[in-house]
């Protein structure tokens, strides 16, 4: 990832709290964490006995393990296809490092209680998932099967919800930066459903939805 990719990432964010700072929305400063060691991340690795995409681990050991902030709408509401987007960054992090052992034992007790059969259609698309992102209703956004352009980015859902197993980004770079365009709208899939296209199983393929959203968000 190149500096420009991160500096955009950063400007976003700031725009989408400028934006909750001037409607009087609720919001946490932008906080951005120290970057961790390389040594530090294989250790977390070995003891998971798992390896997490090589885009991600660059962002957290070069750049921040972890990226705090978040925002909720007060005295007003979206209409139209927004009308359920209420907050923003979900727990109140886009990433972060400490989360990430938590996240790893949250999605095997999943799959132990509730999804054990690999053979079947729903259950069979929590396996071989790295979490990274554990959303408030219980639902889980993840690293999911590994393509030319890196691990895609898959959401979890628990309770038999269409965005299931839909894919959010090709790799987590291409993730953040679709997620920050649209302000780190919440993670729960009715937030993100009206950024998504479920026959090209894309984020942000229609532009005119993306100009929709801005428009409101900057009236």
């Amino acid at each position: 990832m190149n500096k420009d990719i991160w500096d955009n990432w950063i400007e976003r964010i700031e725009w989408i709290l400028n934006i909750a700072k001037k409607r009087n929305w609720e919001y946490s400063e932008l906080r951005i964490k120290e970057p961790i060691s390389e040594s530090t991340f294989e250790i977390l690795e070995k003891e998971l006995n798992l390896e997490y995409p090589a885009d991600f681990k660059e962002v957290l050991t070069k750049y921040s393990s972890g990226i705090l902030m978040d925002w909720k709408i007060a005295g007003e509401e979206p209409n139209g296809e927004f009308r359920q987007i209420f907050c923003g960054a979900g727990r109140g992090y886009l990433w972060d490092f400490k989360t990430l052992r938590n996240d790893y034992v949250n999605i095997q007790e999943w799959i132990a209680e509730c999804y054990s059969n690999p053979e079947d259609d729903y259950d069979k698309v929590w396996y071989n998932k790295v979490p990274f992102l554990d959303i408030p209703n219980g639902d889980i956004i993840a690293f999911g099967d590994k393509t030319e352009n890196g691990n895609q980015v898959v959401y979890l859902s628990h309770d038999g919800d269409e965005f299931h197993g839909q894919i959010l980004g090709d790799n987590f770079i291409d993730f953040i930066s679709k997620w920050t365009q649209i302000g780190c709208v919440g993670t729960e899939g009715w937030q993100l459903e009206p950024f998504y296209d479920y026959e090209s199983k894309t984020m942000l393929s229609d532009q005119t939805i993306l100009e929709n959203w801005i428009k409101w968000l900057e009236k």
